[in-house]
């Protein structure tokens, strides 16, 4: 399986709403490794690794809000090399 490393941002209602601790539900669930942290410009970081269709999934589901109150209205994605963590972490 071909292992891909993305950084997200996630622009919305994304700060104060759970949101990084839903990312890191997801990710765990997922076997996603890497890091969530909140901005100061109000957007949350997210950087994530594994495999190819788990990484789909995991996007998908950070898209459509990892939690009830959570807001995605733009999901900035660019593909970062590969790292090897190895586990995800809130910051």
């Amino acid at each position: 399986m071909t292992v891909r490393c993305f950084e997200l941002v996630a622009h919305g209602q994304v700060q104060g709403v759970g949101f990084r601790y839903g990312t890191m539900q997801i990710a765990n669930r997922l076997n996603i490794t890497g890091s969530v942290q909140n901005l100061p410009n109000r957007t949350v970081k997210i950087v994530a690794e594994g495999n190819d269709s788990k990484i789909d999934e995991f996007i998908h589901l950070v898209k459509a809000g990892p939690t009830p109150f959570a807001h995605v209205s733009k999901l900035q994605i660019k593909e970062l090399p590969v790292n090897h963590y190895h586990l995800f972490m809130i910051k």
